[in-house]
């Protein structure tokens, strides 16, 4: 237990709070705002000059699962043997030790979801982490929180280079429906099955559940979103043309330029998670990437995400993005809460962190002065109620 105090606090979700206090208590938020008297026995640390933040949440990125300086050694993300892997997950290929996890913690990136790449149509199954061990069972909050899957320019030079399904966008969009078509009608199938009374003097036929078609069902059921990697406005459109096809749920992920078609996407209610934008423009799909994309989205009334892709970018980027991202346009409250409380929603724990609440874990950030300030910097960052990086006693 202990108390942060006179400090500026920014909740996210309600405000600003000026010369605050937050009692952290069993690794939760107990009380915020004014503290009038401090329990006796309980450090109390004065933070006057400094501000407090939520963790930041990368929720797209691929740490630990292509390590930083191995090169293809350490490159564990994309199993291209075949256009459909819905099976892997990336919490089997993630390196614990990796020097990322380092520098997430050390910029104040809390929790982080890291996916397979983007060669194949369906890649595998993301995973959300939190730099708190090399232990991957101590640092997984799931190993299922969303399924990958890639339109466009990836898949078609993977696959398109052997001359094999898919060579072209078409092709792409019609794996992906064969595959969700065959898992639907499994899963009738599997209900049929389930739900079909035993003859009489004759024992219930066996129902054989297929591996690869259960992984599916979560998402046929809504329980879990595909996750699309999708650049171009035309596979953005033809990525939420599918999912309103079968009744699933989906996230565009990078959505570079869904800034083209805004409108279309706030009309659409379409979680997005933008980025990287704070980088060279290495492939076509990514020629028209802008800085002002953020705030173009913002004044659609998109709500999205920022990622890093790390280590397309550095995870401990994260923050400096969306402070450039304020720089061209896009408000202050709005740069916050794309890397706290709308990933947070996005992964589905925004009911545990994302702000700084009552009853939420805390998982908090003290900078040295104004976060949007270029020359404020972490000095500390507390996750679960325990400080992982910097140390309270210098307060």
């Amino acid at each position: 237990m202990f108390i942060l105090t006179n400090c500026k606090i920014y909740t996210v979700t309600n405000g600003i709070i000026e010369n605050g206090s937050i009692f952290v208590k069993h690794g939760k938020i107990d009380k915020i705002g004014t503290i009038d008297s401090f329990p006796d026995g309980i450090p109390v640390y004065d933070l006057k000059g400094k501000s407090v933040t939520p963790g930041f949440i990368d929720a797209h990125c691929h740490v630990g699962i292509f390590n930083e300086g191995t090169g293809d050694i350490g490159a564990d993300g994309n199993d291209m043997s075949s256009p459909t892997t819905p099976f892997l997950k990336a919490v089997d290929g993630i390196y614990p030790d990796d020097e990322a996890f380092d520098d997430a913690l050390e910029n104040g990136v809390t929790t982080m979801c890291i996916g397979p790449g983007s060669g194949n149509v369906i890649g595998g199954q993301m995973a959300v982490v939190k730099p708190i061990s090399n232990i991957i069972e101590e640092m997984v909050l799931t190993d299922y929180v969303g399924l990958k899957c890639a339109f466009g320019e990836n898949p078609k030079r993977v696959y398109g280079s052997r001359n094999i399904m898919p060579t072209t966008r078409m092709g792409v969009a019609g794996i992906l429906r064969k595959t969700l078509s065959e898992a639907k009608n499994y899963l009738l199938k599997k209900e049929f099955s389930e739900n079909k009374p035993a003859e009489e003097g004759k024992p219930k036929e066996p129902f054989y559940p297929e591996f690869e078609k259960e992984v599916l069902i979560p998402v046929l059921k809504k329980e879990k979103p595909l996750r699309c990697h999708a650049h171009r406005m035309d596979d953005i459109q033809t990525a939420i043309r599918i999912a309103e096809e079968f009744d699933v749920d989906i996230v565009i992920e990078h959505c570079t330029e869904g800034y083209k078609i805004a409108d279309f996407l706030a009309t659409k209610g379409t979680k997005c998670i933008i980025g990287p934008l704070n980088g060279t423009k290495p492939k076509v799909e990514l020629k028209d990437s802008t800085l002002k994309a953020p705030m173009i989205l913002e004044k659609a009334g998109v709500d999205f995400a920022v990622m890093t892709d790390a280590p397309v970018e550095r995870i401990g980027s994260l923050f400096d993005d969306v402070r450039l991202f304020v720089r061209h346009g896009l408000t202050e409250k709005t740069a916050l809460e794309s890397v706290t409380i709308n990933p947070a929603k996005i992964l589905g724990y925004d009911e545990e962190f994302g702000s700084i609440e009552t009853g939420k874990v805390a998982d908090l950030n003290i900078f040295s002065g104004d976060p949007f300030d270029f020359r404020s910097k972490v000095e500390t960052v507390i996750i679960n109620g325990k400080v992982e990086f910097g140390d309270l006693e210098n307060e």
